[in-house]
């Protein structure tokens, strides 16, 4: 019997403040020279020609800095934390749905409407999703498993601990639109904050590490705090 917990995803989004400058403009804070009194007159040509060159220089400065910073992101080790995706929302341009996991979505679904005899009513059965995406050079990684009745879950008993599911992982290459490589394997489902289960299972989650100088990916799931030995794994992707 496999454990289903309910798992939510809570994304998390934050706007920027605007503030008004002195002479009632909105905009947000940017970097560079002091602004201009707002009873300044037109500066001169050459003024104009200085602070376009330092706009640019600036815009080139912050795309750098970012490119660097996402590329230092991805090759010094960092965990990330695996996105939760609920499949029940068909979609053509979903890239799980429509490369990762297409067979076990037509699989669950045949199961509720020919075995459980149950209606969809254009909907996809109940099949979730952890994910991680990376990119390498022009190649696109995505690493996924997927909670499915292929799950092997961890212990039911009332008043067990929870456990992990041991799910269907793969692990997908994309160039171009077109799916270069496809790795199967099993890895550690877990999932996310729910309201229904314990405090301290609030914040399970399985996260990945991508080494592209090594050519693996490392997984790890942590449950109440604590990371599930079982579920250390590292995978080639080559």
């Amino acid at each position: 019997m496999i454990k289903r917990l309910r798992a939510r995803h809570h994304p998390m989004s934050a706007d920027g403040a605007v503030k008004a400058t002195p002479c009632g403009a909105r905009h947000a804070p940017r970097p560079g020279p002091p602004l201009r009194p707002c009873h300044a007159g037109r500066p001169s040509q050459h003024q104009e020609a200085s602070m376009r060159s330092f706009l640019v220089i600036a815009l080139v400065g912050l795309t750098t800095l970012s490119t660097a910073a996402v590329a230092q992101d991805q090759g010094s080790g960092a965990w990330q934390p695996m996105t939760f995706h609920n499949f029940q929302t068909p979609s053509k341009t979903d890239t799980l749905q429509t490369l990762v996991w297409p067979d076990v979505i037509r699989e669950a679904n045949a199961y509720v409407t020919t075995e459980l005899k149950r209606p969809l009513n254009g909907k996809n059965a109940l099949v979730t999703a952890l994910s991680s995406t990376y990119r390498d050079g022009s190649r696109t990684i995505i690493v996924s498993t997927a909670l499915s009745r292929d799950c092997d879950s961890g212990a039911n008993d009332a008043g067990a601990e929870i456990e992990p599911s041991t799910c269907p992982l793969r692990i997908v290459t994309i160039e171009n639109g077109k799916v270069l490589a496809i790795k199967t394997a099993t890895g550690c489902y877990a999932d996310h904050a729910d309201p229904d289960i314990p405090a301290k299972n609030r914040n399970d989650n399985s996260y990945t590490r991508f080494d592209p100088a090594a050519g693996t990916i490392a997984f790890r799931t942590n449950v109440g705090g604590r990371d599930v030995p079982g579920c250390a794994r590292t995978y080639s992707i080559r």
